[in-house]
């Protein structure tokens, strides 16, 4: 079986099992959930050829961002109303978006050991912005259950290790020694830390829930972005300068756009 013919079927049986998911009664959803992390697991790395292959951690890797995927948009979409239109469509696109996934993967398992594709840039570039639609939706769905602050801030620096671990795979992977010799909890905790704060004042921060969620993922953006360019060796002053604007804009607008009645 050819590589796109397998990312191919592999789409369509996650796609089904999305389907599947969002079609189930609201109090089996967690069950439903789990078996359908299984499920994209195994679909990314049999498409991806590599089940018996790689090593652990690169296994790990390429499994974030599906599963990552399917949790934030599968509790987004069972958190709206549902016909057979909507479950049809928000499948397709799931699906989709599998598929996406699989070239950008693919791409980043050929970076590995220093050799580094034409379609890096791109795949990186995709691969990020498919990671913030991620991010987006998991602290909408998150917000959406209005937790406790504590508990927000908790679940919220769980989301983003994940989400910094895998910047982390995949920036290091186009270095000549995939990043061995970078500290990744370093470049993990501190921002997942940063985030956390962040999401603790938006549970008090009367901005809602959409807005909150766009803030948090314009942060995560911001921070990803001074993390790649720091990892790359690439920090200068007028890069960091330049997002320090963007972040006091954002704070700024937060201030300006909030309503306190």
């Amino acid at each position: 079986m050819s590589k796109r013919l397998r990312y191919l079927v592999s789409s369509i049986l996650s796609a089904i099992g999305f389907y599947f998911f969002i079609s189930l009664p609201y109090e089996s959803h967690y069950y439903g959930l789990l078996v359908g992390i299984v499920l994209i697991v195994f679909c990314f790395w049999f498409g991806l050829g590599i089940i018996f292959e790689q090593s652990l951690y690169t296994r790990l890797m390429s499994a974030l961002m599906p599963v990552g995927f399917f949790v934030g948009f599968g509790l987004f979409m069972a958190l709206l109303p549902q016909n057979l239109l909507i479950l049809l469509l928000s499948s397709v696109f799931f699906g989709f978006g599998c598929y996406v996934i699989f070239l950008v993967e693919n791409v980043f398992l050929v970076s590995i050991g220093g050799r580094t594709p034409l379609l890096y840039r791109a795949a990186y570039t995709v691969g990020l912005m498919v990671s913030l639609l991620i991010a987006f939706f998991m602290f909408d769905s998150l917000f959406s259950f209005k937790f406790v602050y504590w508990l927000n801030a908790l679940l919220i620096f769980a989301i983003s290790i994940i989400s910094f671990m895998y910047l982390f795979y995949s920036v290091t992977i186009e270095l000549p020694d995939d990043g061995k010799e970078k500290n990744m909890w370093a470049y993990v905790l501190i921002p997942s830390f940063l985030i956390a704060q962040l999401g603790l004042v938006l549970s008090f921060w009367p901005v809602g829930i959409f807005k909150g969620s766009v803030y948090l993922v314009v942060v995560v953006y911001i921070v990803s972005s001074l993390i790649q360019m720091d990892l790359r060796e690439r920090l200068f002053k007028k890069s960091w300068l330049t997002f320090v604007w963007i972040s006091i804009a954002v704070i700024l607008g937060m201030i300006l756009t909030t309503s306190w009645k």
